[in-house]
């Protein structure tokens, strides 16, 4: 019994410190990205650009091996970046933005683009943040150890419900749900033998379909999991199915889900966050796919266009593609030229008086505590 509480009492220890190591490493990671927070509102306060995009949303093209039903990216598999540019957006986004940024590949579905594990080579080279956003369905052991020996930054895994009937209603593939939570099994039994930095992320859309059955995801992976859940709600037409009917019971599904949060449970966001997912889904836009808040004149200060460069499949450039305009063309520009010309420019004082109400999680304002909080549980 003395040794049993011994060797329990030591495995707790090490469990401490080496909690302790990783936090502390990921303290001096944070360092650049704190220091890009800082010029980011320096350029706010000034009216002039100090700062470099610390994140990079790279869409390489429709292309997928699932057809969501809530979704119609899937058939827009061309155009397609093709190796040679994606490379080039790697090595210019370096020589642009040096330290503390990160390159978030998507699409589509990135396990099927060809260029991906050169792509990750290239970025662990150059010391690159890179990471990519995927259904799951191609984690399978050997590819998940391929993967993780390039060291990747983020892996974040779409998954709507832990209940089969619910997940494969939405996206549809014979017994995918059993494969998405199997590969992310793979994720983390990878990381723990290699001890990789590689943060993993649960994106759930926020749907009629699924939302009651929210709170058992996040219960599914556990307090205190490695694995963090980040919710978004769906962005679509006024008609769709997909729009939440029973509002008052959404707002107790959030309830719940904070406390789970409150609980020990690694769910990204604060109170404020589903706050304004529960505006958005109660009155959601009457056109197109933007409601528009009432600000009186104040400035919002968006800093969208200081912080992010979002670069499609026909090589478009944008800070936001709410705004339905782009910034340059990759085909016909370096990094460094779009972000710095007159277009850019431009667009960064008109989004100092923005008022879309932008509840996409790679759009919208995030509080610095919830950044932060969110990025020590990384690594």
């Amino acid at each position: 019994m003395e040794m049993a509480l011994e060797n329990y009492l030591g495995l707790g220890l090490n469990a401490s410190v080496s909690n302790l190591t990783r936090i502390s490493r990921q303290l001096v990671r944070g360092i650049p990205y704190l220091e890009k927070e800082m010029r980011r509102r320096l350029s706010l306060s000034t009216g002039k650009v100090f700062s470099t995009p610390s994140s990079f949303y790279v869409i390489f093209s429709g292309k997928c091996n699932l057809a969501c039903t809530f979704c119609t990216i899937y058939t827009q598999v061309e155009p397609m970046l093709s190796r040679e540019v994606m490379l080039r957006i790697v090595r210019e986004a370096k020589e642009l933005s040096g330290k503390g940024f990160n390159i978030s590949l998507s699409g589509g579905e990135p396990t099927i683009y060809k260029p991906l594990y050169e792509t990750l080579e290239t970025a662990q080279k150059l010391g690159v943040n890179f990471g990519f956003t995927t259904n799951g369905l191609a984690l399978t052991k050997p590819n998940v150890e391929r993967i993780l020996s390039y060291n990747p930054f983020n892996i974040n895994v779409s998954l709507e419900s832990v209940d089969p009937k619910i997940n494969e209603a939405l996206r549809p593939m014979e017994n995918g749900t059993h494969r998405t939570l199997d590969g992310l099994g793979n994720l983390l039994a990878e990381k723990e033998r290699i001890g990789s930095r590689v943060s993993l992320i649960v994106k759930p859309t926020i749907m009629e379909q699924n939302y009651r059955g929210l709170p058992d995801l996040v219960r599914h992976f556990g307090r205190h999991s490695t694995i963090q859940i980040h919710f978004q709600p769906y962005v679509g037409k006024i008609g769709d199915p997909f729009w939440v009917r029973d509002l008052d019971n959404l707002r107790r599904v959030f309830d719940e889900i904070l406390a789970l949060q409150e609980d020990g449970y690694s769910v990204i966001g604060n109170e404020d966050q589903f706050r304004g997912f529960w505006e958005y889904l109660a009155d959601p836009p009457i056109a197109g796919n933007m409601r528009h808040l009432d600000l009186g004149g104040q400035k919002r200060n968006c800093d969208i266009g200081l912080r992010s460069m979002f670069i499609y499949p026909n090589g478009d450039v944008f800070f936001c593609d709410f705004l339905q305009k782009p910034i340059g063309n990759v085909h016909k520009q370096s990094l460094k030229d779009i972000v710095y010309d007159a277009t850019a420019n431009g667009q960064r004082k008109q989004m100092v008086y923005c008022n879309i109400d932008c509840q996409q999680t790679c759009k919208r304002p995030i509080p610095l505590s919830v950044k932060a909080k969110a990025f020590l549980k990384m690594g």
